[in-house]
């Protein structure tokens, strides 16, 4: 018996799409750290840079894109505390403001 859902994944180039966005964004990762930047500056885009990666990934790779929106509130929720989480810390050790 075939599923119903096979018809709304995405095609391969659609994969590899994703996967060259991917490697794009870790690369300005990696040149974020090497510019003259305010670590303040320079956390944001990594966090912004970090949000958009997660939101392929999952989406995508993961599937979570074409299934239950349940599933989806199950990594989303906890990827927000962890955001959370991480600018108190570096608010606390004066890390996000330096």
């Amino acid at each position: 018996m075939a599923h119903d859902t096979e018809e709304h994944h995405p095609a391969t180039s659609t994969y590899l799409k994703i996967f060259v966005i991917l490697s794009v964004m870790t690369l300005i990762e990696f040149g974020v750290f090497y510019l003259e930047l305010n670590s303040a500056l320079m956390t944001w885009i990594i966090f912004a840079l970090s949000l958009a990666k997660f939101v392929l990934v999952v989406g995508f790779y993961m599937h979570l894109k074409m299934d239950d929106w349940r599933f989806r509130v199950l990594f989303v929720a906890p990827f927000i505390i962890m955001i959370l989480i991480m600018i108190v810390l570096l608010a606390l050790f004066s890390n996000l403001t330096r």
